[in-house]
C-alpha cells in the first residue's frame, strides 16, 4: 500500500503542470481585515477598543514578515466576538481565515478556516502592539495565525516551502506555552479537537509530509489548472482524493490528525462543489470524502442528493 501512496505521489509531481514562472507569482504578503464584535460589552468596555481594528491591521500588514515574498497579497480576515471582560483582559472567540487565488482564474480557494474559541488576552487603550521574540497575550495570537497563514499559502506552490513558517509558529506556540499563556495548553486530545499547539506540532510531524505533499499537488496540479488544463485537474484531483483514502486506511494518526481535519474545515465546500468532475463516479467520490472527513458527512449527502436529481 505505501509503494502505490508515493508511487502516486510521484506521478503527481511529475505531471508538470504551470510553467516555472507562476510558482513566482506571488505578492506583498498580507491584506488583512480585521473585525469586531463588542455586543457583549458595556459601552464603557467598547471605548477601549476604538482603534483596535486599526492598529491591529497595521500591525499585520505593515509588517515584513517574510523574506522572499512576491505576487499578490494573501487575503486574510481575523473576527473577534468578544465575548467578556474582566479590567482590561478580555475572552474572545476568534475566526481566522485566509484564501489564494486560482491560476489563470478569478476564482480563489480558502486556504485556512480556524475557530479559536478560547482566545483570551489583555488589552487597553492606546496600547501600542509590538512585533518581538517574547511572549505577547494579543501579539503572539496574531503571529501564531499569521505564520501558519503563511506557512499553508506557500505550501500550496512548492512542496515543503511552508516548512520555515510552520516553524515560526510552532516557536510561538512553544514560547507561549511556556509562559502559560492563556490558550497555549498543549491539551491535545484523542480525537483530533483543536488546539493552537496541538495543530502546528500536527502540522510538523514527520509522519505527516504526505499529507501536506498531496495538499500541494491538490492546489498546484489539480486546483490551478482547471481553467487551463481540467482533464489533466481532473486526475490529479481524483488521485489525491485516492491517495489520502489510502493513507487513512493505513494511519492510525490520521483519523486524529488536528491538522488533516483542519484541511477538510477549510475545504468541505469546495470539495463537495468538485464533485462536478466526477459525474459517473458521484457515490463513490463522496462516500471517499465521508470516509475522510466525517465530521461534514451529513453536508456531503446533501450536496451528493443536489447533484443527483
Amino acid at each position: 500500500m505505501k509503494r502505490v501512496i508515493f508511487l502516486c505521489l510521484f506521478v503527481l509531481m511529475a505531471h508538470g503542470g504551470m510553467d516555472d514562472s507562476a510558482s513566482t507569482l506571488r505578492a506583498e504578503e498580507l491584506d488583512a481585515q480585521v473585525n469586531l464584535n463588542l455586543s457583549a460589552l458595556t459601552t464603557q468596555d467598547r471605548i477601549a477598543f476604538d482603534a483596535f481594528k486599526h492598529d491591529l491591521e497595521s500591525y499585520i500588514n505593515s509588517y515584513e514578515w517574510t523574506t522572499n515574498f512576491s505576487g499578490e497579497r494573501i487575503r486574510c480576515s481575523f473576527q473577534f466576538n468578544i465575548v467578556s471582560s474582566n479590567g482590561g483582559d478580555y475572552t474572545a472567540q476568534l475566526f481566522v481565515t485566509s484564501s489564494r487565488p486560482l491560476y489563470k482564474s478569478d476564482q480563489v480557494t480558502t486556504m485556512a478556516r480556524f475557530f479559536d474559541a478560547g482566545c483570551e488576552f489583555s488589552y487597553y487603550r492606546g496600547q501600542e502592539l509590538q512585533h518581538g521574540n517574547g511572549y505577547r497575550s494579543l501579539e503572539s495570537v496574531v503571529d501564531f495565525y499569521v505564520y501558519t497563514i503563511l506557512g499553508l499559502d506557500f505550501d500550496s506552490y512548492k512542496l515543503q516551502s511552508g516548512t520555515p513558517y510552520f516553524q515560526q509558529a510552532q516557536q510561538v506556540a512553544i514560547i507561549a506555552s511556556a509562559q502559560k499563556g492563556n490558550g497555549w495548553a498543549p491539551n491535545v486530545t484523542s480525537i483530533g479537537t483543536y488546539t493552537r499547539l496541538g495543530y502546528i506540532e500536527d502540522a510538523m510531524n514527520a509522519n505527516n509530509r504526505a499529507f501536506r505533499d498531496l495538499i500541494f499537488a491538490y492546489h498546484y496540479n489539480g486546483l490551478d489548472l482547471l481553467s487551463t488544463k481540467p482533464d489533466q485537474a481532473r486526475v490529479t484531483i481524483g488521485t489525491v482524493i485516492d491517495s489520502l483514502v489510502s493513507l487513512r486506511r493505513i494511519s492510525s494518526d490520521a483519523g486524529r490528525s488536528v491538522f488533516l481535519r483542519a484541511f477538510f474545515e477549510a475545504k468541505n465546500q469546495e470539495l463537495a462543489d468538485l464533485a462536478r468532475l466526477f459525474p459517473d463516479n458521484l457515490t463513490a467520490y463522496f462516500q471517499k470524502l465521508g470516509f475522510l472527513d466525517p465530521v461534514h458527512q451529513n453536508y456531503y449527502e446533501e450536496a451528493q442528493a443536489k447533484l443527483s436529481h
